[in-house]
């Protein structure tokens, strides 16, 4: 049945109950939508930058969950649930991203601070190992996360200049480098 014809039963009363709470639910949940997707956007992009993640994505997010709800109409302040939400995810995100960053630079960093008074062949054969896993492990790396990791770590742009380089969003940028960094560093555990 198409959206007029619920509508039009709706109206003049030719439908049960439960039909026409998920009218009115549909009906609510765009109105919602349409007052508040922009306001929230610019909210998250001006508290947290423009990412990452995506203030796109996290508005998303935010309705998403606002519409997985199981009464949504028992929540008597919508706007403050998604903003709340919103703020959620973002720092959620971030505290996630810090820990996966940390790990893979103690892991990055474990093999490159190597001493020269630590030289043996026993060492230099251990470390052309880790970096055979590192070259295959780059080898299998996405398209987008190669480019990226590449620009970052030996040519020492920024998300910014990456960003501007491949046309690529700077969240893009900086979701596809922490994936790499997190990839190399799980090979080189493995290893």
């Amino acid at each position: 049945m198409s959206d007029a014809n619920k509508k039009r039963e709706l109206i003049t009363g030719v439908v049960n109950t439960s039909a026409a709470a998920a009218v009115l639910a549909d009906n609510a949940f765009d109105e919602l939508y349409r007052n508040f997707w922009q306001e929230l956007c610019s909210h998250v992009r001006r508290t947290f930058g423009p990412g990452p993640p995506d203030p796109e994505d996290v508005a998303q997010a935010a309705f998403t969950k606002y519409a997985s709800l199981n009464h949504p109409e028992v929540v008597e302040n919508p706007r403050a649930f998604l903003f709340t939400t919103a703020r959620n995810i973002v720092l959620d995100q971030k505290r996630k991203d810090k820990s996966h960053l940390k790990y893979a630079q103690s892991v990055l960093s474990q093999s490159t601070t190597l001493k020269l008074d630590e030289l043996s062949p026993e060492r230099v054969l251990l470390e052309r190992k880790r970096f055979e896993i590192v070259r295959r492990t780059i080898d299998r790396l996405p398209h987008k996360q190669k480019v990226v990791l590449s620009l970052n770590r030996y040519r020492g742009y920024t998300y910014q200049q990456i960003s501007e380089e491949t046309g690529w969003s700077y969240g893009d940028v900086y979701r596809q480098l922490e994936a790499a960094l997190a990839t190399l560093a799980r090979a080189l555990k493995n290893k």
